[in-house]
């Protein structure tokens, strides 16, 4: 009889262990379900905010006999350092920072605006300073509006002939700050995105782990920015920009290229004066590299229309 007993209650035991090893199991595998995607979210705003900052080498070590060593501040309590490479015809470019980047991290535009005869300035990616983060494009706008305030206190500067050049974070920004700067008289902006929350699936996640997953990403942005990861809307901006000539610069292989599409579409809808240029055979960021001679011609010629009027390269 006892031994019967004893081999109930250890049936009993048994079954209630395995019976709280299979809840717990189903806990922890909701848990996943729902904490992993959210996680990855959470990890993915946070890096792409905190991308670090790569500063590139000084303008004399990358070989540049005119520049001046330059600050100014912007909002946000930031003191910017840049370099400001004079030209010769009076015109100006501001090449804006990408992500990342430094104000020596893309001495090839520098050198080509100046050989082209514009005056250049160039500055850090908020990355690089104080603030150590990266808004991903709509903040930095504000160093925008600073960098031009800068050049207004300058006598060799001509306000009325100043444009913009931007890559991926950058390309966006500049349309983005030329449709809040009417001063702004053209814009070039390579690989950037045209709608940020769109490209993260935030308007039409297709699945329950999307939905997680932007919930994560989206709720970590405004945390960390303050701002709704709405603003990141270049695909707005750039119907605002009116008659102001605006060349968007991709290449045929990233994966950008359909965002691009739709902004010279939402251009054009407007009577925005928006022309696309792909460059056969380019991935992100190297359509300089892959069609050198056109790329010069084509975007020297496009500011020189705008700031000189001229079509000529200067």
């Amino acid at each position: 009889m006892t031994s019967v007993v004893t081999e109930s209650r250890h049936r009993v035991t048994t079954r209630q262990y395995w019976f709280r090893l299979l809840r717990l199991f189903v806990v922890a595998l909701i848990a996943a379900l729902i904490i992993l995607p959210t996680t990855l979210g959470v990890l993915g705003a946070w890096g792409l905010t905190h991308p670090g900052c790569f500063p590139g080498a000084t303008a004399a070590e990358h070989g540049f006999e005119r520049y001046e060593d330059v600050s100014f501040p912007s909002s946000r309590g930031i003191t910017q350092q840049g370099y400001f490479f004079p030209g010769d015809n009076g015109a100006t470019i501001i090449v804006n920072p990408a992500y990342s980047s430094g104000r020596g991290a893309e001495p090839h535009y520098a050198n080509l605006f100046q050989e082209a005869g514009f005056n250049v300035l160039t500055y850090n990616s908020r990355t690089c300073t104080s603030r150590g983060l990266h808004s991903l494009g709509y903040q930095e706008v504000e160093d925008v509006i600073a960098a031009y305030e800068y050049l207004s206190a300058r006598p060799d500067v001509d306000t009325e002939r100043i444009s913009l050049h931007g890559f991926s974070s950058a390309g966006a920004t500049s349309l983005m700050a030329a449709a809040r700067m009417p001063q702004i008289r053209s814009v070039t902006a390579e690989g950037g995105y045209h709608n940020f929350a769109a490209m993260l699936g935030v308007e039409n996640p297709r699945t329950y782990f999307d939905r997680l997953f932007t919930f994560g990403a989206t709720t970590t942005y405004r945390l960390v920015t303050g701002d709704d990861i709405s603003v990141l809307n270049p695909l707005e901006a750039i119907r605002q920009l009116g008659s102001r000539p605006v060349l968007l610069i991709y290449g045929s292989e990233e994966v950008s290229l359909p965002g691009a599409r739709l902004m010279l579409e939402r251009a054009r809808q407007n009577g925005v004066n928006a022309e696309l240029w792909v460059v056969e055979g380019a991935g992100h960021g190297n359509y300089l590299f892959v069609a050198t001679d056109e790329f010069v011609r084509r975007v020297v010629a496009f500011h020189s229309a705008a700031l000189l009027d001229s079509r000529e390269p200067g």
